[in-house]
């Protein structure tokens, strides 16, 4: 694998998700990697995510950077910030309840972030590294509309319990 036709390839496939996003009326923005070692960020606002949310979510879409020219599995992830401010008093609620979610959704799971500050929904699909243009595309896609999906069917929850809700699992 030629690690700069790779790169040159990812970056016209989220070129192409941002254009295609932004026919929809969504705002996105790509973001050039910040160094050698981070990925291309696809970066897309979601105004219409959860019932009772008005502020919304940001997403994230981008591919790991390559590890080597042997690589034959490609990452793609999507990260969907569902809440940017946690309340720390919260956090053993909000873990149990993610983690009885995190048992029920197929695939991807919620978390809160290193520093304990944003909520996040987070999905990671292995690729192989040989599918042509289209079939990438079209499985970005699959990963994007996935996320968002899972994202939306519990962030209310979730937001709810980081408020001070008392949730029980037999709630959702």
């Amino acid at each position: 694998m030629d690690i700069e036709k790779v790169l040159a390839e990812r970056h016209e496939l989220l070129e192409r998700l941002r254009d295609s996003l932004q026919e929809e009326l969504l705002v996105a923005e790509l973001e050039e990697a910040e160094n050698e070692n981070s990925p291309e960020v696809l970066r897309v606002v979601f105004d219409e995510i959860g019932q009772d949310n008005e502020e919304g979510a940001l997403g994230e879409f981008f591919f790991m950077p390559p590890l080597s020219e042997e690589d034959t599995v490609q990452l793609f992830s999507a990260v969907i910030t569902i809440g940017d401010s946690v309340d720390k008093e919260r956090l053993p609620e909000l873990f149990k309840i993610m983690s009885f979610i995190n048992f029920r959704i197929p695939c991807g799971g919620f978390c809160i972030d290193e520093e304990g500050e944003f909520m996040l929904y987070r999905l990671t699909v292995p690729l192989p590294a040989g599918l042509g243009k289209d079939q990438l595309y079209d499985e970005m896609n699959i990963v994007l509309t996935n996320a968002l999906v899972s994202a939306d069917m519990y962030m209310d929850l979730l937001l709810k319990v980081n408020e001070g809700e008392d949730i029980s699992p037999d709630q959702f």
